[in-house]
């Protein structure tokens, strides 16, 4: 039987999770801050986060698992995308399931931007094989990938 895939919201309850998900080795390498985040710093981050609207965070969770979250943020008229998936389930396609179910939570028409690191080959894939079209590689050795979604 096949396992079924959906995001939900994140809600207070998630602090935990996403704090070890964040802090995860392979996710602070491929970020561009790569500092560990201390969990005072991400409680008092993350409930700004669920309370403001300019933020949508979001699980994807395979049945009743969660197994990776995508962050939405609202910034100069786009929606800048920030995404991982847990250490254990990279490598089978997740991260594309999380591009391509968030373009499902956005209603009106709008741009998508994500921004990776020159080193991080794996999300550039993810980014391409879901029709995000990659801009030149910026000075500070990273692509942006941008997307129009929404009404058509």
């Amino acid at each position: 039987m096949k396992k079924k895939l959906y995001l939900r919201p994140a809600t207070i309850d998630d602090t935990e999770l996403l704090f070890k998900w964040v802090n995860e080795p392979m996710v602070r390498q491929n970020s561009f801050s790569t500092a560990a985040i201390t969990i005072e710093e991400h409680r008092a981050w993350y409930r700004n986060a669920l309370a403001g609207d300019n933020v949508k965070i979001f699980v994807l969770m395979k049945d009743e698992k969660p197994i990776g979250q995508i962050r939405l943020t609202y910034r100069d008229q786009v929606w800048e995308i920030d995404y991982s998936v847990d250490a254990n389930y990279r490598g089978n396609g997740y991260g594309n399931k999380l591009l391509e179910l968030v373009e499902q939570e956005l209603y009106d028409e709008t741009e998508l931007v994500g921004e990776v690191k020159s080193g991080n080959v794996a999300s550039q894939k993810v980014f391409e094989r879901q029709g995000y079209r990659r801009t030149a590689r910026s000075e500070d050795d990273y692509y942006t990938y941008v997307k129009k979604v929404g009404a058509k």
